[in-house]
């Protein structure tokens, strides 16, 4: 009776005898690689050429090799019969040769769906094709007029960076937009992750994007808009740039809510972020509202600002406000005014009161300036 060998000593034979054709190699961590395997007796290897590349792998690394056509020979049989006049038999073929990494076979077919439908996408961009200005332009082209045009990627499209700013402002106004929304909710677990997300925005146009909610009837919305502002300041976080227009603008808007706030937890939270926010531009404005007749309670709530925010490096430019002269429209004598708000914030905050005087306001502070110390 004849004996048979066993299916590995076969298989050692089969191979040991050179290259086979079409292969695909079962790994013993059970994954598969395709392509043609040669056997290297003299370091005991395999190697086998993809369609990727070549891989070796040591004899002991292979569970079995199970002989099958190459990807490039099944290309041929289905290529020979694939309907070329239907593009979703066309696009099928697309999707497995890239799978194969069959690239020169992807771009036959990609070229056939093209005579079909010149602005296909997936045949478009497997060619190489990305969209800008609303046509087709290989990217590699494109690349090179990239510095040229100062064109950034935004979502797969080249676009100006103007346009990439716009775009982006856009999409972050709908999110925002969306969580604020959600502030509002009844649910304290929608309201959390809404809190959450809004409070991790890290882009770069805060000012633009928080502010409009300072105005929103909802109280909860003012506070988170507030808390989110907070986060930053106009001069940045190392206090040396310069403060843009947007973030001005966003300091007034801050100010003007607390002056009219009827919340006290906006209030307080809002009082906070208005000593970091942008503090100069701040006492500007709570110094301008005590130099004008207003409401009580709006001058009650900036002169508390002002001394909140009365600084050594501050102080100086106080002592001119004490008097006031305003021009007359015609010919005639000026119109002086005394400033009570102002002599009664020096006159808090500083414990002495010199009167309207802003000499011997100044010369004081020469001889006493020393004594005194901000408050953290």
């Amino acid at each position: 009776m004849k004996t048979c060998l066993p299916y590995t000593a076969i298989l050692l034979i089969a191979l040991s005898a050179g290259a086979l054709r079409g292969d695909v190699v079962y790994l013993q961590d059970g994954k598969t690689i395709e392509g043609r395997v040669t056997r290297n007796e003299l370091d005991n290897t395999y190697r086998i050429e993809t369609t990727r590349g070549t891989v070796i792998k040591p004899v002991r690394d292979v569970q079995r090799i199970v002989k099958a056509p190459l990807p490039q020979e099944v290309f041929l049989k289905r290529f020979a019969s694939v309907n070329r006049g239907n593009i979703d038999d066309l696009a099928t073929l697309v999707t497995w040769t890239r799978e194969k990494y069959l690239t020169p076979q992807k771009q036959k077919v990609c070229q056939l769906i093209l005579k079909i439908d010149p602005n296909h996408e997936m045949a478009r961009r497997e060619l190489g094709y990305t969209v800008f200005e609303n046509e087709w332009i290989l990217e590699k082209e494109l690349r090179k007029k990239q510095l040229d045009l100062g064109l950034v990627k935004y979502k797969g499209e080249w676009v100006s960076k103007e346009e990439r700013e716009r775009l982006v402002l856009k999409m972050d106004t709908q999110q925002l937009g969306a969580l604020f929304k959600s502030v509002q909710s009844d649910n304290h677990i929608v309201v959390d992750y809404a809190v959450r997300k809004i409070m991790a925005y890290s882009g770069s146009r805060p000012y633009e994007l928080f502010t409009p909610y300072l105005e929103a009837p909802h109280e909860s919305v003012r506070l988170v808009a507030v808390s989110a502002l907070s986060k930053f300041p106009a001069a940045g976080k190392d206090g040396k740039t310069k403060p843009s227009a947007e973030a001005v603008e966003a300091a007034r808007k801050l100010y003007k809510l607390v002056l009219t706030e009827p919340s006290p937890k906006v209030i307080k939270v809002a009082n906070i972020c208005l000593r970091r926010f942008h503090p100069d531009e701040t006492f500007r404005q709570a110094l301008e509202t005590l130099l004008e007749p207003g409401d009580a309670g709006i001058i009650e709530r900036a002169d508390e600002i002002a001394n909140q925010l009365l600084l050594k490096k501050r102080v100086p430019a106080v002592f001119s406000l004490l008097v006031s002269r305003k021009a007359p429209e015609g010919a005639g004598i000026a119109e002086v005014k005394k400033n009570s708000k102002i002599l009664e914030l020096l006159r808090d905050s500083l414990g002495v009161d010199h009167g309207y005087d802003p000499a011997a306001w100044e010369k004081w502070w020469k001889e006493n300036e020393g004594r005194f110390r901000d408050v953290p």
